[in-house]
């Protein structure tokens, strides 16, 4: 993300205290559940306002202005997923434009595929000591997995459901298995690794790194 402008994103998002979705992640959501490689500015104000957003076109971005009367600016992107990129400035702005989020930073709705190696389950059981942190503190729990791992070498992924644990949100790790890429065990940071419970394998989100867990909701500030 550049920071040549005085915009940046913050959000501190907490295991027992996460807020309902705001409006600009409804924004982000809409953008990301739809393709259309010719969409223009003009179309694209249309688009967002047909799904109550105002929205207002500009020769090359719309400016949509959210219920608090902030404004955000949605840029047409062709041929790259989604149909827009979102900003926090004007993308014509002489300084360069925020981008809140790279096109592909979360994915959503994935599954995994789950790993049956019980050697590399086994493996990577050895390397912690369950629970990592206490329950509720799955945040700092998962951080500490994917650090871990990751120094390891191994690839991991973060998972997040939302609504998970009544509503608090949940966060974990999928760690890629080196001798079958593309296939997963999940890791709890309270429980360990999850074999069995197809909930670890899918999530509304996911993310290599933490600092996007701040996109799903954002909130802005100036730095």
């Amino acid at each position: 993300m550049k920071r040549a402008s005085a915009i940046m994103l913050i959000f501190l998002l907490s295991c027992f205290g996460l807020s309902q979705a705001t409006q600009e992640n409804d924004l982000w959501l809409l953008l990301s559940s739809y393709e259309d490689v010719g969409i223009t500015s003009k179309d694209l104000a249309f688009f967002l306002a047909t799904h109550g957003f105002s929205a207002r076109p500009e020769p090359s971005y719309v400016v949509v202005k959210l219920n608090d009367s902030r404004e955000v600016y949605v840029t047409p992107n062709g041929a790259a997923p989604r149909l827009g990129d979102l900003w926090m400035s004007p993308p014509d702005m002489q300084s360069g434009p925020v981008q809140v989020i790279s096109s592909d930073a979360i994915r959503i709705n994935l599954t995994y595929r789950r790993s049956d190696n019980e050697s590399f389950i086994k493996t990577i059981s050895r390397y912690q000591i369950f629970p990592v942190t206490p329950l509720g503190m799955c945040y700092d729990g998962s951080q500490k997995l994917q650090e871990s791992y990751k120094s390891l070498g191994y690839g991991s992924v973060y998972m997040y459901d939302p609504s998970g644990f009544d509503s608090r949100g949940h966060l974990w790790v999928v760690v890629e298995d080196n001798d079958a890429p593309d296939t997963w065990l999940a890791v709890d940071s309270y429980y360990g690794p999850i074999t069995e419970d197809d909930y670890y394998y899918q999530a509304q989100y996911s993310f290599a790194d933490f600092k996007y867990l701040e996109s799903i909701n954002p909130q802005w500030r100036l730095a």
